[in-house]
């Protein structure tokens, strides 16, 4: 395993599958906890999370956050990895005693999410505006902004300031559609887009209908890598996932997300991602 993560740097560097060399990165991506990770797959998972999403090409963005002491409950077991990219997977499991109202049956325990904090008024700002937010009866953030312009934001909780760009999703090389269409059974992927961006990274998952629809499918794809240009899925992982469940409509969505994630240095459990999604269509058989 820490073989295929070693060579993650090559293979990136070479076009992801050797072919084509990579566009030079832009600047203009960087936030401190993105910035000083490495060229292998961060899927860390936070406690605590303040997440902005950005459609700035719509004049609008949204975030959400919430706080815990914990990370939140990991339901898949990850099944293989090889470059930046894993293959997850999930089995349901059996509690002799059954579980209370909002814990899941995990390995054979019973285990439930943190209860989430209340960390008082929450400061959010962009390019064009801020505001102050408050949690809900659930102890949810949520915020809305009208935003159109690539620059600083920034999130205050908790007498901690926590600063990320905001972002323009990534701009695709050629039809991802198409590629998947035409790929070969065994065929590994290379997305690629034209615009990379410096010290910023790019996030990948992939699921079935079952996923789709709330639930937790057999076999998921997950990336994470930096934002070079180009990511290779693993031609396994995608047979994986076109053998899962595909009955129902509405199903067969992907993005790959641009983000950049800020940290506390005394406490990078707590982040804050900026993020902008590049969506696509892939259902098997379409």
């Amino acid at each position: 395993m820490n073989t295929l993560i070693l060579l993650a740097p090559v293979l990136l560097a070479c076009g992801g599958d050797g072919s084509q060399p990579l566009p030079t990165p832009l600047p203009g991506g960087s936030a401190n906890y993105s910035a000083s990770l490495d060229d292998g797959p961060d899927f860390s998972r936070p406690h605590s999370l303040a997440a902005a999403d950005w459609w700035l090409a719509y004049d609008s963005g949204g975030l959400f956050a919430s706080f815990s002491d914990s990370p939140p409950v990991d339901f898949q077991t990850e099944l293989e990895r090889e470059g930046s990219c894993r293959l997850v997977g999930f089995e349901s499991s059996f509690c002799d005693a059954g579980c209370e109202w909002g814990e899941q049956c995990v390995d054979g325990e019973c285990v439930g999410e943190a209860p989430r904090e209340d960390r008082g008024a929450l400061l959010w700002s962009w390019p064009e505006g801020s505001e102050e937010l408050q949690p809900d009866d659930l102890l949810g953030y949520w915020g809305s902004a009208q935003a159109s312009t690539v620059g600083a934001s920034e999130v205050t909780v908790s007498a901690i300031t926590l600063e990320a760009p905001t972002l323009l999703p990534v701009t695709p090389d050629g039809s991802w559609e198409d590629a998947l269409s035409a790929r070969a059974a065994g065929e590994d992927l290379t997305l690629r887009w034209t615009d990379p961006l410096e010290d910023s990274r790019v996030r990948l998952h992939m699921t079935d209908c079952v996923g789709s629809h709330g639930g937790i499918g057999a076999a998921e794809i997950e990336c994470e890598g930096p934002d070079s240009g180009a990511l290779v899925i693993p031609g396994a992982y995608l047979d994986a996932l076109a053998d899962g469940d595909w009955s129902r409509g509405e199903c067969g969505s992907h993005a790959l997300v641009r983000y950049a994630a800020a940290a506390d240095p005394q406490d990078t459990g707590l982040r804050y991602e900026s993020r902008a999604s590049a969506s696509f269509f892939w259902r098997p058989g379409w």
